[in-house]
């Protein structure tokens, strides 16, 4: 009853209303003026007809009621999100947005909806965060997270008018047959998360600031102490110094690495961009670690490109560290007798130079690879032949080259050896213009 009593109240029973009404006035009429057999006949034909209509309008006003019922659901839905939602047609005509969006972008729907959007709002203080979320690209700092295919996903902070860190997902809304309509926006509040992570860097900045001082005041004395300047050693003390003075350094170098992931993960590593031959830098890399190499049984290859390479727009000395990273591990989990190999290449119809170290080594599992350049990440195996480091070298290396517009993997083959592998643009247009903070995403 009540259902019927819902559907009764639509506007879609209206001329079944009105008809009736007019009925029971024309039939009482009609018996009053005509002669009973026609009022009769005009009287059953109006009823019909009202049957007729009261069957389609109900149909109709059931139809509406449950497409109202649906869409109320949606926009309870919608509204109950943690997430803003913006919705627009092709046109960037707003169609709808929820209560979080109107927070985030400190607006109300209702200024907005039906109202064709266009990049010139930006200049107003007001709706400037609102139109840089449907326009990206006039965002401040803007990062992409995918690239030409939908959802497209890309993180936007504001310094102005707030401080405010979001992630945006835009996704195409699509008709029963396929055809695009329009599109949705998911917005993702990373304010909070921003803020933890950045507290997070602090604290590990402040800790191994700390600890450098000490540790360079132990490594003094036990450098001290092994050169004799406090008095001769025998060859009992002069191992245990070197021990010491080894353990030392170790700990000194887990320090500085700690310090260059907090600057990395703030955005403050400092790149220095210049032209430079990365042949050259790696022909140099490759003559540092000669004895150690020799020490461990490994032989060194160097495969120089075919070609004359130009020079590459990049930072040398972060490079470089990708580069020591790569062939100090490619030694160190060598086999006795093993080789090392780095290859310099040009990429074809690619404006991109491939830079690989192989190693003859165990290898890893899919597994093990997958993880590979995580923060913290080191293989069993790893852990089992060098118990000693920090887990942190691949990861700061990711960070490097994509800085540099590149990107780097490795592929492996169980007891054949692993491959490193990274490129570098050659088209300096490809570079990321700025360096902002990176998240442990890898």
């Amino acid at each position: 009853m009540n259902r019927f009593s819902a559907y009764f109240k639509l506007k879609e029973m209206t001329p079944v209303k009105v008809f009736g009404a007019l009925l029971v006035v024309e039939s009482f009429v009609w018996f009053l003026r005509l002669p009973f057999a026609v009022a009769l006949a005009f009287v059953l034909f109006s009823v019909a007809f009202l049957v007729w209509l009261l069957v389609h309008s109900w149909r109709l006003a059931q139809t509406n009621f449950a497409l109202q019922l649906e869409k109320n659901q949606s926009a309870d839905l919608i509204n109950s999100l943690s997430e803003g939602i913006i919705t627009y047609d092709q046109k960037f005509t707003i169609s709808s947005m929820n209560g979080i969006a109107e927070s985030l972008c400190g607006i109300r729907k209702e200024e907005v909806t039906g109202k064709v959007v266009t990049p010139e709002w930006a200049s107003s203080e007001r709706f400037r965060i609102f139109t840089q979320i449907i326009f990206p690209s006039l965002a401040p700092t803007v990062v992409k997270k995918s690239v030409g295919t939908y959802p497209q996903v890309v993180d936007i902070s504001f310094s102005e008018p707030r401080e405010l860190y979001i992630e945006v997902t835009t996704a195409q809304v699509f008709d029963g047959a396929r055809n695009v309509i329009g599109f949705m926006k998911v917005i993702r509040d990373r304010s909070r998360e921003v803020e933890l992570l950045r507290s997070k860097s602090e604290f590990i900045t402040v800790a191994a600031h700390q600890l450098r001082t000490p540790l360079a005041g132990i490594k003094w004395g036990v450098e001290t102490l092994k050169e004799g300047s406090a008095g001769k050693l025998n060859d009992q003390q002069q191992q245990i110094a070197q021990q010491t003075l080894d353990v030392t350094e170790r700990l000194v170098r887990t320090v500085d690495d700690l310090l260059d992931v907090s600057k990395l993960e703030e955005g403050k590593f400092g790149y220095k961009m210049e032209k430079a031959d990365v042949v050259a830098l790696a022909q140099d890399v490759l003559q540092t670690f000669a004895q150690t190499a020799q020490q461990h049984g490994v032989k060194l290859l160097f495969y120089p490109p075919e070609t004359q390479l130009p020079q590459l727009t990049m930072d040398a000395s972060k490079i470089r560290m990708v580069l020591q990273n790569l062939i100090d591990n490619a030694i160190k989990y060598n086999v006795q007798n093993g080789e090392v190999r780095v290859r310099i290449e040009t990429l074809p119809d690619k404006p991109f130079v491939q830079i690989s170290v192989e190693d003859t080594g165990a290898g890893m599992s899919d597994e093990d690879v997958s993880h590979l350049f995580m923060k913290f990440y080191r293989t069993e195996k790893t852990l089992k032949k060098e118990t000693v480091g920090s887990g942190l070298g691949l990861y700061i290396a990711k960070n490097i080259i994509k800085r540099h517009g590149g990107d780097i993997w490795a592929t492996s083959v169980k007891q054949r050896g692993s491959v490193f592998s990274f490129v570098l643009p050659t088209d300096k247009s490809l570079i990321p213009p700025m360096e902002v903070g990176v998240e442990d995403i890898f």
